[in-house]
């Protein structure tokens, strides 16, 4: 299989598209609050929550079994299934970690997935590459050449036919099984119910055929009662398949007359993850958004990432249920761009949880060597203020500004202060240092030039979390005397402003308000770095349009692959996303971004002179004296 895989790409942007429009129609971020603190508060209690659950749910009939590992929640279901040879089995993400299936055939029975999706990737000897779209990387030409070769048919590459055919091959499994297992989307304390929601009516049919059924869950599916949990669920189905409602969902408190049940809850580190530093991931309600909008998994899907879990969550939630190793290759994939965050349900800070387990994995010599580089002590100077070159640099633009007079330099405050950073320190971004330089000097007199230091975001996302706390304190006291401090990467902002708050400023946003509009001679299209998605930074566009006159790009939000380091220790993946940005633009164009990374990204499709930070821009193409 191609390790860029377009149905995946079409699949999930289809689904991100669908999603966006079903939660700005039916307002579903209005539930997050509550759903959030419902399921904090449950997951704080669960041991007291699990304890009340299990008492009822023994009252109503039901077995349950606490499985500390996955060999004994095996090994319970192995012995109670008995004589069973053929069981119908659900689609659940536990019983995957479990391999159970795997398990009970290595036994002789015989196991089948009932989900259409589960269904096709077993007969193709696969693991799902998706949450919850299991055979989201193939076509429907790929599942007809599957079905004929393997059955003797001769179907088209058509849905209707190919769900025909597997329906009627499920009926005679349905009618005949043993025993059923499904899974578990929530397990509500009070009263004692299991909540599962589907779309094929497969779960129902699993569940209440055979005369036995297991129920297989996760320890943190547990919810302190059913008041509220309509939230989760649509905020879940909303998130995972873009319906508020999904076509089924099914309550079980008791057995049906003669059928035994049984409720194994799995602990397999999840008790672990929820005690530690990074419990915030046990919210998570494996919707599959994060996977959605991921713009590596978009390229590669899930099979790149690991076995069972995916995507940044994929690494912490192995990290805790399967091998550190795992989940050691399956961080390396993220991009640490954090464009899952606003996409998921619960609210996990995915990027900063991976973060922080990216601490104890190795880095390759490579990336080491530069942040070590780049992790030196800032000097002691705090700053100078100079006479700026000529920011057109030879180019036929404008001239700048005339310089202002000494007095009017050191009018202002000097509690105002601007962050270069590290990347605007180098030769490659020494068009930009210019007229940063320059815009400082003509439009913020008096105001300090800090040049030296890194922020220490490079350090805090490759998981050197000392080396990133050392040079937060350190910048922390060089900026104890300024009341505000701008910062030319928009990267380096967002990451300070989470810090230090709202003295921390984007000198891009700032700047638009001193400036007049300008009229550059070409199409000018906005890209959104993915650390702006969120917070203050959101706004950059907005406040820039007041000098620059956009045009409409329906990739300017789409991440350009760079990720800092990304396209160094992925270069294919990096790439492959970077292309996805060059559709849809003109002969003529000039692309501006304000994080140095994604610009020196975007430079390698469209070249130096079509990609341009916003001071550059604006100061550039500015009319003489134009400022205010």
């Amino acid at each position: 299989m191609s390790k860029f895989n377009e149905n995946v790409f079409k699949a999930t942007n289809l689904t991100v598209r669908k999603r966006a429009k079903l939660f700005r129609e039916r307002g579903l971020d209005a539930l997050r609050d509550g759903a959030v603190t419902k399921r904090k508060a449950s997951l704080d209690e669960a041991a007291r929550f699990w304890e009340i659950a299990a008492k009822r749910f023994r009252e109503n009939g039901i077995e349950v079994f606490f499985a500390d590992t996955v060999a004994s929640a095996n090994g319970f279901i192995s012995e109670h299934l008995g004589g069973a040879r053929l069981i119908v089995k659900g689609k659940s993400l536990t019983t995957e970690e479990m391999e159970l299936r795997q398990v009970l055939e290595r036994e002789g029975r015989e196991v089948v997935e009932t989900d259409l999706g589960e269904w096709i990737i077993q007969q193709r000897n696969e693991l799902p590459s998706h949450f919850t779209a299991p055979a989201i990387h193939l076509s429907a030409g790929d599942v007809a050449e599957m079905i004929n070769r393997k059955f003797g048919e001769n179907l088209p590459a058509d849905a209707s036919a190919l769900t025909g055919f597997v329906r009627r091959k499920l009926r005679e499994k349905f009618r005949n099984a043993d025993a059923g297992i499904i899974g578990a989307n929530m397990v509500c304390a009070d009263p004692a119910t299991v909540v599962s929601v589907s779309n094929e009516g497969n779960v129902s049919l699993s569940a209440r055929l055979p005369e036995k059924l297991f129920i297989v869950t996760g320890w943190d599916r547990i919810y302190d009662s059913v008041d509220g949990i309509e939230g989760v669920q649509r905020l879940l189905t909303g998130s995972a398949t873009a319906q508020e409602f999904t076509s089924y969902i099914d309550f079980f408190r008791k057995p049906l007359p003669g059928q035994q049940v049984f409720l194994v809850v799995l602990d397999n580190g999840r008790k672990a993850l929820m005690e530690s530093s990074f419990s915030e991931g046990a919210r998570c309600i494996r919707c599959g958004a994060c996977l959605n909008i991921c713009p590596v998994y978009q390229e590669v899907g899930g099979h790149t990432f690991g076995k069972v879990y995916h995507g940044g969550i994929g690494a912490l939630l192995t990290e805790f249920t399967g091998r550190k190793q795992d989940a050691s290759a399956i961080a390396s994939y993220c991009l640490r761009c954090k464009s899952c965050e606003p996409a998921c349900p619960m609210g996990v800070p995915i990027a900063d949880l991976v973060a922080g387990l990216s601490e104890s994995y190795p880095l390759p010599l490579y990336l080491s060597l530069p942040l070590k580089w780049m992790g030196r002590r800032p000097a002691v100077q705090v700053g100078r203020q100079r006479e700026p070159a000529n920011v057109n640099d030879g180019q036929k633009r404008p001239k700048v500004f005339d310089s202002p007079s000494s007095s009017a330099r050191h009018h202002a405050s000097p509690s105002f202060a601007v962050f270069m950073g590290c990347a605007f320190r180098t030769p490659l971004m020494k068009r930009e240092r210019k007229a940063i330089e320059a815009a400082v000097f003509h439009y913020f007199p008096g105001a300090e030039i800090l040049d030296s230091g890194c922020c220490g975001m490079p350090h805090y996302f490759k998981g050197r979390l000392s080396a990133a706390k050392e040079l937060l304190e350190a910048i922390g006291r060089r900026f104890e005397p300024f009341d505000r401090v701008l910062l030319p990467c928009s990267s380096g902002f967002a990451y300070l402003r989470e810090n230090f708050g709202g003295k921390i400023q984007l000198l891009s946003m700032v700047l638009a308000e001193k400036i007049d509009k300008i009229n550059p001679d070409t199409a000018v299209f906005y890209h959104q770095p993915c650390h702006l998605k969120t917070g203050q930074g959101k706004d950059e566009k907005k406040v820039l349009s007041r000098v620059i006159s956009f045009s409409d790009w329906e990739n300017e939000a789409r991440c350009c692959g760079s990720g800092g380091t990304y396209f160094v220790q992925h270069p294919l993946i990096s790439k492959k996303i970077l292309f996805r940005k060059e559709p849809g633009l003109p002969e003529r164009f000039t692309v501006v971004t304000s994080c140095p990374s994604c610009l020196l990204q975007l430079r390698r499709i469209f070249g130096r002179e079509r990609v341009r930070h916003p001071a550059d821009m604006m100061v550039s193409f500015s009319e003489e004296g134009g400022g205010q």
